[in-house]
């Protein structure tokens, strides 16, 4: 006769419902490094522990002086925005260069973000041995 009692679970388990978004990068990522989608969990568990805090204390300076250009640009654009609700309206051939280094200045602050993010990303999977391989070529001293 089968025992009516149920065996306490070994090892904790995690049941998790991801949107579609999520399940696509999950698969995405089981197919580029051949692992099967558990054991892709597991190793960033352990690798976001290891690898720290996503910014360094550099990358914070970087962030609050990118939020500072932010706001200036901001600040700028406020200005010629209240001109036009006054009345001062002027050509938009005037206004070309605030817009041409509002674009400069956005693409900086987008490019240094991806900077970031980019060498986190890569610390990380670094961190869970899921470096890709051009992740792995690129440290070699060779």
């Amino acid at each position: 006769m089968a025992s009516s009692v149920k065996c306490p679970r070994r090892k904790p388990r995690l049941r998790t419902e991801l949107s579609e978004a999520d399940e696509a990068r999950l698969q995405e990522a089981v197919v580029l490094f051949g692992l099967p989608k558990a054991e892709v969990v597991r190793r960033l568990i352990r690798a976001s522990v290891q690898a720290g805090p996503a910014l360094s204390a550099e990358n914070t300076r970087a962030v609050v002086e990118l939020a500072r250009q932010v706001r200036m640009v901001g600040r700028n654009l406020s200005q010629v925005l209240r001109a036009i609700h006054r009345g001062q309206a002027v050509r938009i051939e005037d206004t070309e260069p605030v817009w041409r280094g509002l674009h400069e200045v956005v693409a900086a602050v987008n490019d240094e973000l991806t900077e970031m993010t980019v060498a986190y990303g890569s610390k990380l999977r670094r961190a869970a041995k899921l470096a890709l391989r051009n992740e792995i070529h690129s440290e070699d001293p060779a």
